[in-house]
């Protein structure tokens, strides 16, 4: 997963992959869903820093809003027990911060199906994050995503 730990590189805290299964009382699955969401904490831009008036840094941890809505549907998926459906929650959460541990403009990140990536821009943390997110969603064999 080297674009979603290429956009951690730089964080003091380390990157969090979050996985949660739900399978359908009985165990009788009809259909396998994906629902996969970028999950950053802290968004500074990293080498590209956010700058300007509307840029509104100070509100970079929104960044994390896709994950939110993934598992506020892990947690309505299971009180509501649909039969028929296993559906996967993959959130990769982390910061994209700056420091001498973090990816640069120009540098090549692989991610986990073997592509390269070049980053021309370090803001480009949701891309890379959710490149691996979505390879990883598609390993454990649904029918869709989302």
């Amino acid at each position: 997963m080297g674009s979603y730990l290429a956009v951690a590189a730089a964080s003091a805290n380390p990157p969090r992959f979050i996985h949660l299964c739900y399978k359908p009382p009985g165990g009788n699955v009809k259909r396998k869903l994906a629902i996969v969401g970028k999950g950053l904490t802290f968004d500074s831009g990293g080498y590209n820093i956010k700058i300007g008036a509307v840029c509104n840094i100070e509100l970079m941890k929104w960044d994390m809003g896709g994950s939110a809505a993934v598992l506020g549907a892990a947690k309505a998926l299971g009180e509501i027990k649909p039969p028929g459906v296993e559906v996967h929650f993959i959130v990769a959460a982390c910061e994209n911060m700056i420091s001498g541990t973090g990816m640069r403009p120009g540098d090549i990140v692989t991610a986990s199906n073997g592509k390269t990536i070049e980053v021309d821009n370090t803001d480009a943390e949701g891309r890379l994050t959710l490149a691996d997110a979505l390879v990883y969603a598609c390993k454990q064999g649904v029918d869709k995503g989302f």
